[in-house]
């Protein structure tokens, strides 16, 4: 299930709202809201949900108001705790949020840790460009690992086809 609420005129209170509703939802895989005008305390508030989400797959935050203008970055800075407990989110886009290069350098620190994020969209922002360079590197090695997990479970499934086919075909000749 995915719920698109872009351009909607959602506030940050109404995110911090939405964020509480996500706690409880345990079928929402894709959440998208773009263009509105979510600010801190809703980035701190969806960090704390995606600490114990394990549905969501895709949150979409771009071009929202998350540092108001760089002039309140700590609820951004504590949103990327989440990292270090998550391991369901494959995709997060936080691109054009105003971000510097605080955020840069714990956005860089907590994907060094991180395993299971493999698309993070952070364009349009302020880093640092080693901070940048690095999280495209952990990037990198998540969707690495992510596509060796999806290799062996097709070997795996591949080979319980083979299995029953010849327990099958065992079968029919008794």
């Amino acid at each position: 299930m995915s719920l698109h609420c872009a351009r909607k005129g959602i506030i940050d209170l109404d995110g911090v709202v939405l964020a509480a509703m996500l706690a409880q939802n345990k079928t929402l895989r894709k959440l998208e809201l773009e263009g509105n005008n979510l600010g801190p305390h809703s980035a701190y508030a969806f960090g704390r949900v995606l600490e114990t989400n394990t549905s969501l797959k895709y949150l979409d935050l771009e071009s929202n108001q998350l540092t108001n203008n760089n002039e309140d970055s700590k609820g951004m800075i504590q949103m990327l705790d989440f990292l270090d407990h998550n391991t369901t989110l494959r995709s997060l886009n936080l691109a054009n949020n105003q971000m510097y290069e605080a955020i840069g350098a714990v956005l860089r620190e907590k994907m060094e840790r991180n395993t299971t994020l493999i698309d993070l969209d952070f364009s349009m922002n302020h880093f640092e460009i080693e901070d940048s360079r690095k999280i495209h590197e952990y990037l990198k090695r998540n969707k690495a690992i992510f596509d060796a997990e999806r290799l062996k479970e097709w070997k795996e499934r591949k080979l319980m086809r083979f299995e029953d086919q010849k327990l099958k075909e065992l079968y029919l000749q008794h």
